[in-house]
């Protein structure tokens, strides 16, 4: 078992700890696929203390790549498990993407409510790389002229399968009102982010028969990126109806705001040679997805990226105004 802090300022420290210390009451499951409220989530996987007590590869045909990690809970409570995915030198790669993979997280933020949430939590971490050794062997750093590995930590979803033929079935969409549902938001998520990687295992399907939830979670060939061999079927529309609360929402959204929550989706500073993480602060360079500077380090869509979502999402309420498209209501 190995206990590694990540370098972090004592202030933002101090913070995630009380917010632990808060959240560490009993709380009911969000439901079967995610047992913890999001909010909950997302503190423990910035906490500062990292316990990893068990891992196990998830593809090991990539190598030292993505992990099923165990880590221990917080304040001596049920230990929990963690998707963790190292970072590629230099930090941006063919489907190793982690700025997409940030991206993709927070934009379902601006159309789905968190029980319909198809991406499950994300967030980018910084590690010294001594401490980092202790988990795993690695060489370098991840950006050239730092002393830190960059991973990505997601949470890893419960009772779900993957599904080794195509996970989506016409039959249970055009029958079942759940399904329909949750296939719809997923759907209409993977077109607007034009996700082009049809890898049946990127699709995850909830074995909860009464609430059937699918989620993404490898999202990181998408956006701007080249098409992966198995092609880029998740980017097209395959549902001719989705649900009405999706297109409500997906009205109000500006390109103002996609800028505002997807120009930079995380950032770093630069102190002693190590990557510490800090609150985003204006973009650098919007016509650049990762921006390296002396004292910072960047992470973010481009503009050309967000504005080929938003004219996705204006092409898409078209075809909704045009009657080609559907909605329907929760209820069915």
């Amino acid at each position: 078992m190995h206990g590694v802090s990540a370098p972090s300022n004592g202030l933002l420290a101090l913070l995630a700890v009380l917010l632990l210390g808060a959240l560490a009451s009993p709380v009911s499951a969000q439901d079967r696929n995610i047992l913890y409220p999001i909010a909950e989530i997302e503190a423990r996987l910035q906490a500062p203390e990292l316990v990893v007590m068990d891992q196990d590869y998830t593809r090991p045909l990539e190598g030292d790549r993505s992990r099923r990690v165990t880590l221990a809970g917080p304040d001596g409570e049920e230990p929990w498990e963690v998707h963790w995915k190292p970072v590629g030198m230099g930090a941006e790669g063919f489907n190793n993407q982690p700025r997409y993979e940030l991206a993709a997280y927070h934009f379902q933020k601006l159309f789905l409510d968190e029980p319909d949430y198809v991406v499950p939590p994300t967030v980018l971490r910084a590690m010294a790389i001594e401490e980092y050794r202790e988990i795993r062997m690695v060489e370098e750093p991840t950006i050239r002229g730092t002393r830190s590995i960059l991973f990505l930590l997601s949470y890893w979803l419960q009772n779900i399968a993957v599904d080794t033929v195509d996970p989506f079935d016409q039959m249970s969409f055009d029958r079942l009102p759940s399904y329909a549902w949750h296939w719809g938001n997923l759907n209409v998520f993977t077109h607007l982010i034009d996700h082009k990687d049809a890898n049946h295992g990127n699709v995850l399907v909830s074995l909860d028969g009464s609430n059937t939830r699918v989620f993404a979670v490898d999202n990181d060939v998408a956006f701007a990126g080249r098409t992966a061999e198995a092609g880029n079927r998740w980017s097209r529309l395959l549902v001719d109806r989705i649900p009405d609360t999706t297109v409500e929402r997906l009205r109000e959204i500006t390109l103002e705001q996609l800028h505002e929550e997807l120009g930079v989706v995380a950032e770093f500073q630069i102190v002693g040679g190590y990557l510490y993480p800090m609150e985003p602060e204006e973009n650098l360079q919007p016509g650049r997805g990762l921006r390296v500077t002396d004292e910072r380090v960047q992470f973010g869509l481009t503009e050309g990226e967000i504005r080929n979502i938003y004219q996705r999402i204006e092409r898409l309420l078209e075809r909704v105004d045009r009657g080609q498209i559907t909605t329907f209501s929760r209820e069915g």
